[in-house]
């Protein structure tokens, strides 16, 4: 616990004075004493005066210590009824580690010892005496650290920030031939041939969807006998025949060759030899002599849609043709047909090549149709299952396929 307050006594300035002298001219008689025994080293001398300092100061700390407390209690009563004290935050601001706060006992001590003390001493004991009040508390205030420049700094150039643009891609080297071109999509297998994947990586280079007529009219072009790849001999010999050495190039000439190839009513050379083309190309060999079921009902989904003669086809957002805006409308329900009642395995020929010219005599909805005409069997089969799902009653009786 802090050590109690002692009470202010009144004291006579008379005995105040001559007790002072008193113990002035005593401790000035034990300071000349001491500094005479203990001149051998600066060392001691030293050390003697300090003594005569802390000697003196504890005579004087009762009465100076009484004085001061009074003094700092009016002041604080002062500054609070002037609405100035200061925050108690800031008079029990930590130093050191030690808490200044005045109702401690070290608080106290210090602030008892800062009253009154002895800026310099001498060894007469006299000295300037610097008298303080213990009771100010200044706010602390953050100090400004100083930045210094060095010369580098200072001479230092300021460049400023240059904001680049986002870098293009940047764009692939064209080949110089047909040669290199082929070395793009060579398969790495058997380098004399482009296969499946070399020709999906053009087809995906050219931007240009799978399902589209594109590749296939390119096949047509270059001769190919049948699907699968495309050898090197081919590909050099067409491209230069054409006068084609780049994707850029190919892109161009693939969009004329589909406009110029895309089915109508009536059928173009070009589409009327695309046609027959591609019963060739959909053989497993070439030296076979019918086309699978499933293999015909592909391409004639494709080869017969208008549709799909675009580079920018996409059979997701496309929407099929109406049957009256066809200019092959039998395509569509023949497909069907094949598709759900697999009639037969195989398609041939002579199935295949009837297909335009049924088109072309045989309107829609089957009213002009001639059981007797000299239509494939398969045909005969088709009426049959239009008549059943649509209601209609044109057509030839209910008989047997007789074509595999």
């Amino acid at each position: 616990m802090p050590p109690k307050k002692k009470p202010v006594v009144p004291v006579d300035p008379t005995a105040i004075n001559n007790t002072t002298a008193q113990t002035t001219r005593r401790f000035t008689r034990s300071s000349s004493s001491s500094t005479t025994t203990t001149t051998t080293t600066t060392t001691t001398t030293t050390a003697a005066i300090a003594s005569n300092a802390r000697a003196k100061h504890t005579v004087d700390t009762d009465m100076g210590s009484a004085v001061s407390k009074a003094k700092a209690i009016k002041a604080r009563k002062s500054r609070k009824s002037n609405g100035t004290e200061v925050a108690p935050t800031d008079s029990t601001a930590t130093t050191n580690g030690h808490t200044n706060d005045p109702s401690s006992p070290s608080s106290s001590s210090k602030q008892d010892q800062t009253v009154e003390e002895s800026s310099s001493a001498t060894p007469n004991g006299k000295g300037k005496r610097k008298t303080t009040t213990a009771a100010e508390p200044k706010a602390a205030t953050a100090k400004k650290h100083k930045v210094s420049k060095s010369a580098d700094d200072e001479n230092a150039i300021v460049v400023p920030k240059v904001v680049s643009k986002p870098m293009k891609p940047a764009k692939k080297s064209q080949p110089k031939n047909a040669e290199e071109w082929f070395e793009l999509y060579a398969s790495e297998e058997d380098p004399s041939q482009i296969d499946v994947p070399g020709i999906i990586r053009l087809l995906e280079d050219l931007s240009v969807k799978f399902e589209s007529a594109a590749i296939y009219i390119l096949c047509w072009k270059l001769g190919l006998p049948t699907m699968g790849s495309i050898p090197r001999e081919k590909w050099i010999d067409g491209m230069k025949k054409f006068g084609v050495t780049n994707n850029a190039q190919l892109l161009k000439t693939l969009g004329t060759w589909l406009d110029q190839t895309k089915p109508v009513s009536p059928a173009s050379d070009n589409f009327l030899a695309f046609f027959k083309y591609m019963f060739q190309f959909s053989k497993n060999v070439p030296e076979a002599r019918t086309v699978a079921l499933d293999s015909a009902i592909a391409v004639l989904a494709f080869v017969l849609d208008p549709l799909t003669y675009d580079l920018k086809y996409d059979p997701e957002t496309a929407v099929p043709l109406k049957w009256e805006n066809h200019p092959y409308p039998h395509a569509v329900p023949f497909v069907e047909f094949l598709t759900e009642k697999q009639p037969v395995k195989v398609i041939n020929k002579d199935q295949w090549e009837s297909f335009l010219p049924f088109n072309r005599s045989v309107e829609y909805m089957l009213g002009n149709y001639d059981p007797d005409g000299a239509w494939p069997a398969l045909y005969d089969q088709y009426v049959d299952w239009r008549k059943e799902r649509d209601g209609l009653t044109a057509g030839p009786k209910d008989g047997p396929d007789t074509e595999s």
